[in-house]
């Protein structure tokens, strides 16, 4: 009996031990060209988004819809800013047999442009 309970302990240790997690970081100066442009630090802004994925060998198939698509849209539009500057980020995937967690994180200062106007891109 002993036997048994200590094969399934290990079992179920060795399923949370083998599973695999990645992650990735990098950093970007803003999201919009601001060049010359002042501006006013307005806070900063630390958020994480998590979705999750169901994966079955090579299938997989997202059990919610991952929030990157329009990530810096989303942060200044709940922040009230217009740009984000000093971005820092970081993305994870843990694996947890058939589920998969994927989180990223963006952390940055939102600021405003004076007269609420984004600058534009110059042709040169």
């Amino acid at each position: 009996m002993n036997k048994n309970i200590a094969l399934i302990l290990t079992f179920v240790l060795s399923l949370f031990v083998s599973n695999c997690a990645s992650s990735s970081v990098g950093i970007a100066t803003s999201n919009k060209p601001i060049p010359n442009t002042p501006y006013e630090t307005v806070k900063t802004v630390d958020k994480t988004f998590t979705w999750y994925a169901l994966d079955i060998i090579i299938f997989g198939v997202h059990l919610s819809e991952p929030p990157v698509a329009n990530l810096y849209e989303k942060v200044m539009e709940e922040e009230t800013g217009d740009a984000l500057v000093n971005i820092r980020y970081w993305n994870e995937k843990a694996i947890f047999g058939p589920i998969t967690r994927y989180r990223f994180n963006i952390k940055g200062d939102l600021v405003k442009f004076p007269n609420s106007q984004t600058p534009s891109k110059t042709k040169r």
